[in-house]
């Protein structure tokens, strides 16, 4: 009986440690961009390739306005380097109904501004789940219009 017991207790402690666990990140990269420089990556999820790219514009009031395209669906935010304002979040892929843990996502988070150089230091993590999906190209772009990847 103590034998059972002390394996049931063992595995709630075991779940319960799970749940607070840190993510385990596919991806994570530092990333220095200039103004207008475009951040590039685009994914492979089964059969469709589904384009990301992000940039900044201006530096205004400690705040980083950034444009964020993914999917063809565009994003305009603000990020600050206090802890609450400093991420951003999108969700990658479809919900499906059969997962119980956090859906794909990828995460922009402002890390630094050098104002002699005038360059952002950007972090971005990708978490994959419990779906499948790669990396297939990733890069920076120079200069240019939105469209222009």
């Amino acid at each position: 009986m103590s034998k059972n017991l002390f394996v049931v207790f063992f595995s709630i402690i075991l779940g319960v440690t799970n749940l607070f666990a840190p993510p385990v990140w596919k991806a994570e990269k530092f990333i220095e961009l200039n103004k207008d420089e475009f951040y590039l990556l685009t994914l492979q999820a089964r059969e469709a390739a589904k384009t990301l790219f992000f940039r900044w514009t201006l530096l205004k009031n400690e705040g980083l306005v950034m444009h964020l395209n993914y999917d063809s669906f565009p994003h305009q935010f603000i990020l600050y380097q206090d802890y609450q304002r400093r991420c951003y979040k999108v969700p990658l892929l479809k919900p499906e109904q059969k997962y119980y843990s956090e859906e794909p996502f990828f995460m922009l988070c402002f890390k630094d501004y050098h104002r002699a150089k005038k360059v952002a230091t950007l972090k971005y993590y990708l978490y994959q789940g419990n779906r499948d999906f790669n990396i297939i190209d990733e890069r920076k772009v120079p200069n240019g219009g939105f469209n222009t990847y």
